[in-house]
């Protein structure tokens, strides 16, 4: 909120009264993290943190307001290097603490006016709510934000009239616990009501059943955290669909996507329970005065170096907050890597191998369950009439799960299930051991809700070990988890609340295989453009400024970058700028059809729009509703599964629909369906250049048949035009022989006397064709 200046006389800041764009995020530093870091071989200081020595604003070290250190790198295994800049002490003298009492003094008026402001916006956000919800708490954590959070909140509020709780992971790190006796006392001691949950799961169970968690997995959020502190509020008010207002101590300048929050939220993290951000607005300057003015207890684990203080091992903590961590904590922090490192163990064959494995993060970037040694007992497989799950040794009743959805009819197979005043069928045939599901194939596209919540009905069923996130997520309190058992009451709402995980069961999703075909790496994710695929406006500045569009372009900076993804899988801009391909579509103009198929046969290999052409066949009305289900089957995440909808509903305004794409239906101007159609008047040449880059996709095989053109259950990274544009036997014979009439240096094609071959006749590029046809 404030910014700050270094005070050399204090060795602390000043903060100004001018808003600050961007924070740095300073923090103290005591000597403890100086020792762990080696600056005792240079500097002399004594050991004790009653205050600290000088400032951090990430890895540049301030003493009496001069830059004297930085550290580089750094990692698991490997301290940071230091770069010593400049003497902190003339000829060697002793560090002089920083003189935070007068550096409070200094502050305390602009601190004084935030800290009122602060309270009373805490205090009307409870007048103004204190009708609506059941109770307010305060979220503790043991950091820093918590701290102050709680401090303000017991300040502004009385103490009768909300509750602290802390969330036990069982992977805090040790001082954590001591900051928790600390602030348990205090509030004991205030009236403040102090509640602690945990899961019922310890980590090493948990862990050996998802697997670790990981950026894109991280489960353990739900599992260790919020979910226990659900069911333990809905124990302690003796109310299941209670309403709730968190005081959370999140800071916007912590992160880009803490930047965005609000203030006060709704639902968030569960259905009909506030979050409220009392410290949105506060940088860490505002902070560290405030627990200096205040003299509120301070973690330990900052005055050791640590920059949090959360879980001990966090597949999003940097690598050098990993060394600190294990420096500071080896034992525990070494506990939970063993995990780590015997999960992943049996993928290398030599222990240097899985040491650089570890050393580098590999864990973290783990997408699904390929590389961990648990079997998922659950398996999907489909042929051209029905589509069926196979469970073997399921954890769970389906009988129970069912219930969630719909109302079963009958007692014996095939089911018969009222879902949402709908009925539909479906076979099961099982053992003690073994469950198979069947139902049509037809009954994706009649009711792809259905089938999604069916799938998870399934899901759950093999692979739910009870670690009751569903259970939290009924806010009706009709499912509950006792004993390995579940059980969902008959009056259940069917609301779908229990199903909202992706896929349906956290350990499904965590461990599922990765689908054939469908890569999910940082290049490439079908959600490739996000909120800003192409527009015709960006299209035509692109041609009009051509080299100068970077700087002339009128897009936003997020717009640029996601076009300038849509512009290099199109050919049309590389790191010399405007392409050749740009010039040939430049001379056709972006006017005429041709320009767009030539376009779209280089982009069959970009991940969505090959995702399309792989998977809506022509001539069929599908719903948003199927074609987002579709996309979830093919491993896309449900949170965005929306955004790749609205993507193709750009991208098909534009002449791609013409050529191969199809085209949106729309009510009341929303896309609800689309209907693919063939390239009613394909050009020859745009056939013959999508052949030889489906040639050199396909390692440069020069010779197949028609047949295998038009066969599109071959697994292939190349795309035959066929499956591109929508083209029949008949019209690619037709094509395919006046391409050997006319271009008989470049191809040959025999349709007669029983052949069916088509031969590549140069061992040209496909750009090269390409500047021979055009």
């Amino acid at each position: 909120m404030y910014a700050y200046e270094w005070d050399s006389s204090t060795g602390g800041y000043i903060l100004t009264p001018m808003p600050l764009a961007f924070s740095k995020e300073p923090r103290p530093v005591y000597y403890k993290e100086l020792d762990i870091l080696g600056f005792d071989k240079y500097w002399d200081y004594d050991k004790n943190d009653s205050f600290p020595y000088m400032w951090a604003e990430a890895n540049n070290y301030y003493y009496r307001g001069r830059l004297v250190a930085k550290t580089k790198g750094g990692s698991l295994y490997t301290p940071p290097e230091l770069v010593l800049i400049e003497d902190p002490e003339p000829e060697g003298y002793p560090l002089r603490f920083v003189d935070i009492p007068a550096m409070v003094d200094k502050n305390r008026q602009l601190m004084e006016q935030l800290v009122q402001e602060t309270i009373k916006k805490i205090y009307n956000t409870f007048i103004e709510y204190k009708d609506k919800v059941d109770v307010f708490y305060v979220a503790f954590s043991g950091g820093k934000d918590s701290v102050v959070t709680l401090d303000l909140v017991q300040r502004a509020l009385p103490h009768n009239e909300f509750k602290v709780l802390f969330g036990d992971t069982g992977m805090e790190f040790p001082d954590t616990y001591e900051t928790v006796d600390e602030i348990e006392s205090f509030c004991s001691e205030n009236n403040i009501e102090f509640l602690v949950s945990k899961s019922q799961y310890e980590p090493e169970y948990t862990w050996s059943q998802f697997g670790p968690p990981a950026t894109v997995h991280r489960w353990c959020c739900s599992v260790h955290k919020t979910s226990p502190q659900i069911i333990l509020l809905r124990n302690v008010l003796k109310k299941v669909n209670f309403t709730g207002m968190a005081f959370i101590g999140v800071r916007a300048s912590e992160s880009l996507s803490r930047n965005e929050y609000d203030y006060i939220s709704l639902g968030e993290k569960h259905k009909g329970q506030y979050s409220c951000n009392p410290i949105l607005e506060w940088n860490s300057s505002e902070l560290y005065s405030y627990i200096y003015m205040r003299n509120l207890y301070l973690n330990k684990a900052y005055k050791k170096g640590n920059r949090r203080a959360g879980c001990l091992v966090c597949p999003r903590a940097a690598e050098r907050n990993e060394y600190m961590a294990r420096v500071c904590y080896p034992n525990e922090f070494d506990s939970l890597m063993n995990n780590i490192r015997e999960v992943y163990a049996h993928n290398f064959q030599s222990e240097k191998k899985l040491d650089e494995f570890i050393r580098n993060g590999g864990w973290k970037a783990r997408k699904n369950g390929r590389d961990l040694p648990f079997e998922l007992n659950y398996k999907e497989k489909s042929d051209a009439r029905s589509f069926y799950i196979i469970i073997d040794n399921p954890k769970t009743d389906w009988r129970q799960w069912i219930k969630t959805i719909g109302v079963i009819k009958n007692d014996r197979s095939p089911y018969i299930i009222d879902f949402r005043g709908d009925e539909y069928k479906f076979e099961v045939k099982e053992n003690d051991k073994h469950i198979e599901l069947k139902y049509d194939v037809s009954l994706a596209k009649k009711a792809p809700l259905f089938t999604k919540l069916l799938k998870n009905v399934f899901r759950k069923t093999a692979c739910c070990i009870g670690c009751k996130e569903c259970e939290a997520d009924c806010h009706n309190g009709m499912l509950h988890m006792k004993n390995g058992n579940v059980i969902v009451d008959d009056g259940c709402m069917h609301c779908s609340q229990c199903h909202k995980v992706d896929k349906g069961c956290l350990v499904y999703k965590s461990l599922e295989m990765p689908k054939g075909g469908t890569r999910m790496g940082k290049t490439q994710s079908l959600n490739c453009f996000s909120h800003h695929a192409p527009k015709m406006e960006w299209m035509e500045q692109y041609f009009a400024f051509k080299n100068e569009f970077k700087e002339k372009n009128t897009l936003g900076s997020q717009m640029f970058n996601f076009f300038k993804r849509f512009l290099r899988d199109a050919d049309l801009l590389d790191n010399g700028g405007f392409t050749r391909f740009a010039e040939i579509v430049n001379d056709i103009g972006l006017d005429e059809e041709l320009s767009w198929a030539l376009m779209l046969a280089n982009l069959a290999y970009n991940p969505q729009f090959g995702w399309y052409i792989k998977n809506i066949n022509f001539g069929e009305t599908l719903s948003k509703e199927y074609v987002c289900s579709l996309l979830v089957d093919c491993g896309a995440d449900e949170k965005w599964v929306n955004d790749v909808w609205s993507s193709l509903t750009r991208i098909m305004s534009l002449p791609f629909s013409q050529v191969g794409l199809g085209q949106m239906i729309k009510e009341k101007n929303k896309a609800v369906a689309l209907y693919r159609t063939e390239w009613k008047s394909p050009d020859d040449r745009v056939i013959l250049y999508s052949l030889y880059k489906f040639s050199e996709i396909c390692e440069n095989y020069k010779q197949f048949t028609l047949t295998r053109l038009l066969d599109t259950s071959v697994e292939s990274a190349g795309i035959s035009p066929t499956q591109i544009f929508g083209l029949n036997r008949e019209t690619m014979e037709k094509i395919l022989n006046g391409l050997t009439f006319n271009y008989p240096d470049l191809i040959e094609a025999r349709f007669t006397l029983g052949l069916d071959n088509v031969t590549l006749k140069s061992d040209k590029t496909a750009n090269e064709i390409l500047n021979e046809l055009f």
